[in-house]
């Protein structure tokens, strides 16, 4: 038993030295190639399948080490390669501009192959069918039916091209270009054995030119945010300028154009001016502007009514929802959040945690150091409609420590809005962090007699300054004590 096991280690060890020992042999007689060696293998073209071809079709190339192929040409013109199907066999298209010639690919390394003989290039002639249209506007598309339209390689408005926007043998997509030498004449072009040939599609064709349609002006724009114009047609505006500066366009497509406004405007209502054609013009008269450090938290457009908590147990008839009975503010947007209060209390009876409810998750950083130019300016719009409800700002904390109240008078806006403005820095003195609190709180005091006691307000900002162009008030020193 013993035997036969020793028999059988040993047996193992000599396969195992014999195998390293084939492998080394192996490793000695098969020379290793590098990546520059191998792609610097010569390449060789047998043949071109088919010997004759149309332009735009594929043909196919057979020959050795075509898979390095890195470009193709037909004489001079330049073909892409549709396909490397193996090292043996490739397929490339023949350009539109392609003429009877010999075929030559060239590899990465720079090695070149050439055909036995000439790829002989046939021209289809396209055929329009259909009736030219006598005129049509910019941006719109025009369909021409007819055969072999694969053959045409541009359709000029003038001294404009049109974009091709669909092509295939029996129909051909073209919309008009913005040229406003109207009327102009209009060519279809293809390529043949003798080179380019132009047919004319109409003698005088006449482009129409729209005024761009905006649907949607910006309510509020600022220094660090991009503003977006959207529309139909705006691929015809020329410029755009704000407040008198033209502004640089971002982008620009037929749907939109968006822009930063200058650093030279400055804060206030200013007019976006925009020109398209040669003399047109529409503008969007005072558009509010913010030219400094500004973040938005809350605006009514974007939130809805209960970020408002409201408690019933102390005023079981409060009530409250996005608009009511008053226009909306003068800017930004279309919806405003609506309060009455019914009931006499000194208790908070809706509260706003803007910590929790705001997306912007910059209001921890309103009050540090260096923030705002040191000098954060909370904004926001109210109208109280003749009522003189009791407004709490908790900054850092929930205790009356950081607390501050505005009541009497000073909530009372008449029948209009009011745009007031706190400053932040030493609102709280204890504090030199927003921490993790930052609350708006309402109430009507235990007082109160003349109900309903109403509050509506939006757009709960900070900026770095007070915003005294829009008529903003500052109240900051208006507020009680903190404690």
């Amino acid at each position: 038993m013993k035997t036969r096991i020793l028999y059988s280690l040993l047996f193992i060890l000599i396969t195992s030295v014999f195998l390293n020992l084939f492998s080394a042999c192996d490793a000695d007689t098969e020379v290793d190639k590098t990546v520059e060696e191998i792609l610097a293998a010569q390449p060789t073209i047998v043949s071109v399948s088919p010997e004759s071809a149309d332009i735009l079709t594929n043909v196919t190339i057979s020959g050795t080490y075509l898979n390095f192929a890195d470009k193709a040409f037909i004489g001079d013109v330049e073909c892409q390669i549709t396909q490397r199907i193996n090292g043996s066999t490739l397929q490339i298209e023949v350009a539109p501009q392609a003429s009877t010639g010999i075929v030559k690919i060239i590899t990465s390394a720079g090695k070149e192959a050439v055909s036995p003989s000439e790829l002989t290039v046939t021209y289809p002639t396209p055929n329009v069918t259909s009736t030219f249209p006598s005129s049509a506007t910019v941006n719109e598309n025009i369909t021409l039916e007819g055969n072999n339209l694969e053959s045409i390689t541009r359709i000029s408005f003038g001294d404009m091209d049109g974009i091709i926007q669909f092509q295939e043998d029996q129909a051909l997509v073209v919309s008009v270009p913005n040229n406003e030498n109207s009327p102009v004449e209009v060519n279809y072009y293809y390529n043949s054995s003798s080179g380019e040939v132009t047919e004319q599609l109409s003698s005088s064709f006449n482009i129409l030119i729209p005024t761009p349609i905006i649907s949607n002006w910006p309510s509020l724009m600022s220094r660090d945010n991009e503003v977006t114009i959207v529309g139909t047609d705006m691929n015809l505006i020329t410029d755009v300028s704000v407040g008198g500066e033209d502004v640089t366009l971002n982008t620009a497509s037929a749907t939109s154009v968006s822009f930063n406004v200058p650093s030279g405007v400055a804060t206030g209502y200013q007019d976006i001016v925009i020109n398209y054609g040669t003399a047109g013009e529409i503008t969007q008269a005072d558009v509010p502007y913010i030219n400094g450090q500004f973040e938005s938290y809350i605006e009514f457009d974007s939130y809805s009514e209960d970020v408002f908590v409201i408690d019933f147990t102390k005023d079981p008839l409060a009530t409250q929802q996005l608009n009511g009975t008053v226009e909306q503010p003068p800017f930004p947007g279309t919806s405003y959040y609506n309060l009455n209060m019914n009931t006499g209390t000194g208790s908070t009876i809706a509260r706003m945690r803007l910590h929790n409810e705001t997306v912007n998750d910059t209001w921890p950083n309103m009050i540090d150091a260096g923030n705002f130019g040191n000098n954060p300016v909370l904004h926001f719009w109210m109208n109280t409609e003749g009522t003189e409800p009791i407004f709490k700002i908790y900054i850092g904390g929930t205790s009356s420590a950081n607390r501050r109240q505005l009541s009497g008078s000073d909530t009372n806006t008449g029948n209009g809005w009011q745009l007031f403005a706190v400053r932040l820095n030493g609102f709280i003195p204890s504090i030199s962090s927003v921490g993790s609190t930052f609350e708006f709180r309402f109430n009507t005091g235990s007082g109160a007699t003349d109900f309903p006691i109403k509050v509506n307000i939006d757009w709960i900002i900070v900026t770095d300054s007070v915003l005294t162009e829009f008529g903003a008030i500052d109240v900051t020193d208006q507020f009680g004590s903190a404690g």
